[in-house]
């Protein structure tokens, strides 16, 4: 019986960072019979059809797909898997040795929808590096998917957790295609109608950095589309929230003005990033973050750092000092 299915979005990359993180994968300490891997391939030049000739003895599929971005890709495999829970994997990115089967002992034990670990960054030659050691594994008590993310800054990564698959099937959560930021949508959906949630300090995943991924050479067209793209993010889940209004209870109200807030602030610290004067910040937040009721900021206590930014953020001389105090830089990976 197929337990995990881990689905891999991959798009033309070296053959040797794609063996690299389906090695990483099967050899993990886990029954070759328990898990699965689907590696969907988004319009490749060169569809990577060696994989399974690769690794005979495990259970490796490659699905074709035309190009539509990582997050067709998961719908895909999403929808081609047969295991009860589900790990992303990014294809240049590779599992820690020995790190995932303790997790998966946890997760037949207890049965979260959602079993939530760490990463560590390194660059491509730090990943191949003798891992540190695997530390005990210590978790939360299991609360709502909703009451981590009133809690919590919810990451953006859709591969910082394992997910039980019929949490997204019932509630047809499935990520938004030839979009930036899709994941974002994807992971607050998920954990806001989750009812079972573990956090863990395991340390399961290598973040890999490389130079030539898809932001580090990202151009102007490119940074326009995904500014919009932020923009689209926060109207569709400002609407979402607007619709799960009347079932929704008070966590899950707190969970979304949470996350939504903080992606709203997320908005304008990229418009800052990427050199926009005070003058188009302002107006691009009147434009398009006033009629969806995000701005100006609303109150909230979390933490030190919003309490200072948000008035300066709701003004044009804040957005001028803002402007002052901002570099510009640029994220290495999405």
């Amino acid at each position: 019986m197929i337990f995990l299915s881990i689905v891999i979005p991959h798009y033309n990359l070296p053959r040797e960072l794609l063996s690299r993180c389906v090695q990483s994968i099967v050899e993990q300490e886990i029954a070759p019979d328990s898990y699965e891997i689907i590696v969907v391939d988004d319009g490749s030049a060169v569809a990577p059809l060696w994989l399974p000739e690769a690794f005979p003895t495990h259970n490796i599929t490659v699905l074709q797909s035309p190009h539509a971005g990582p997050g067709a890709a998961r719908n895909k495999g999403l929808a081609e898997a047969r295991g009860r829970y589900i790990q992303f994997i990014d294809a240049d990115d590779c599992l820690r040795p020995k790190s995932l089967a303790p997790c998966l002992e946890i997760i037949r034990n207890e049965q979260p929808q959602i079993f939530r670990f760490h990463y560590q960054i390194c660059t491509d030659e730090q990943s191949t590096l003798t891992p540190l050691p695997a530390s005990t594994i210590k978790t939360s008590n299991t609360i709502s998917g909703a009451l981590y993310m009133a809690e919590n800054n919810l990451s953006g990564s859709p591969c910082t957790y394992i997910f039980e698959r019929s949490a997204a099937l019932r509630y047809n959560i499935l990520f938004t295609t030839n979009v930036y930021h899709e994941d974002e949508e994807f992971n607050t959906k998920l954990h806001y109608h989750a009812t079972s949630l573990i956090d863990s300090n395991a340390i399961i995943y290598n973040y890999c950095l490389r130079p030539e991924s898809i932001t580090s050479n990202s151009n102007e067209k490119f940074e326009e589309k995904r500014l919009d793209d932020l923009f689209g993010l926060l109207g569709r889940l400002t609407e979402f929230s607007r619709r799960q209004q009347p079932t929704s209870n008070k966590i899950q109200r707190r969970a979304l003005k949470r996350k939504i807030t903080m992606l709203t602030v997320d908005t304008i610290l990229n418009l800052l990033y990427n050199n926009k004067s005070a003058k188009q910040i302002h107006a691009l937040c009147n434009t398009r973050l006033r009629p969806i009721g995000l701005y100006p900021l609303g109150h909230l206590t979390h933490s030190l750092k919003y309490i200072l930014f948000r008035p300066l953020a709701n003004s044009l001389i804040g957005l001028y000092i803002l402007r002052l105090i901002t570099p510009r830089k640029k994220p290495l990976k999405r």
